[in-house]
């Protein structure tokens, strides 16, 4: 089966086309280009490029993965303007010129493609989390995706939690964009994720500081989650689970806040890289 795969996040699209069948996959061809972030040119952008690919390997199978609350129904995205210029997009255009689309979250995407292609496959249940800019989730219980009746389950990142005196989201303390923000509040200077890190590997101490703030406060966030949905197999994605020291101490916070102490959950790093959200949105064709 061949899907035209789609991954729209807030500074990139990235495209492939992908063959899958039962546990196995192969991209034809992938690419990524900058996200104009204006409703038209993306529609443009996504219309020429399904066009495209479906003259070239004959396939009108379109799957798509993005950020926000997801309609999967109605094919449409309630979102916010950073990503799409706009705050309501509906992928409907693409049925009007003859596609088959499916639409589904980034987290819940992810989710899927480490169940199906990934760390996940042989599971009851597990339980995904991206760590990058942000923090975006999803979970899969006896092979079904957890949508949630308003098709908002594992909005984690935007939950808030008490922090020096005052609600934050956890992606804001936990996650990139919130690591860059409180260095620069107790340092004056702005480093990207990356750079923090390697400061930190150097004994800069604000570093250091920022990210044993971001492993405790992420560290118990993973047990609270733990605590409530049980899951078999928790797998992490994007650029901050590449941190390994960084990650095991995580795990280590994560087991000493878990209610049952005789759990064995394990903690995995996803091997799909980049590719996990287009193979999670290929797979949403996986079941016919």
């Amino acid at each position: 089966m061949k899907i035209i795969c789609l991954d729209i996040g807030g500074t990139k699209i990235s495209r492939g086309v992908a063959t899958i069948r039962s546990r196995k996959y192969k991209f034809l061809e992938t690419d990524e280009i900058k996200n104009p972030k204006k409703e038209g040119e993306i529609k443009e952008i996504i219309s020429a490029y399904c066009h495209e690919m479906r003259k070239k390997y004959w396939t009108k199978r379109v799957a798509v993965s993005t950020a926000d609350i997801v309609d999967p129904v109605r094919k449409t995205v309630h979102t916010q303007k950073i990503n799409f210029g706009t705050n309501f997009f509906d992928f409907e255009f693409l049925k009007k010129e003859g596609f088959s689309v499916r639409v589904e979250n980034d987290g819940r995407c992810f989710a899927l493609g480490e169940y199906h292609f990934g760390k996940g496959w042989d599971k009851k249940s597990m339980l995904a989390l991206t760590l990058g800019t942000g923090i975006g989730g999803g979970c899969i219980i006896d092979g079904k995706n957890l949508r949630g009746v308003h098709s908002s389950a594992l909005e984690i990142g935007r939950s808030k939690i008490f922090f020096s005196g005052k609600l934050e989201r956890w992606e804001w303390i936990a996650a990139g964009r919130g690591i860059e923000k409180c260095y620069a509040g107790v340092s004056g200077k702005k480093l990207s994720t990356r750079e923090i890190f390697e400061e930190a590997k150097k004994g800069e101490k604000n570093a250091k500081k920022i990210l044993a703030q971001a492993q405790e406060v992420l560290g118990v966030g993973i047990a609270c989650l733990l605590n409530i949905l049980d899951p078999e197999l928790i797998v992490f994605g994007g650029s901050i689970s590449k941190q390994k020291k960084f990650m095991k101490k995580v795990f280590l916070i994560a087991e000493k806040n878990c209610v049952n102490k005789k759990a064995n959950y394990k903690f995995a790093i996803s091997s799909l890289g980049n590719k996990a959200n287009l193979l999670g949105a290929a797979a949403l064709y996986a079941s016919e």
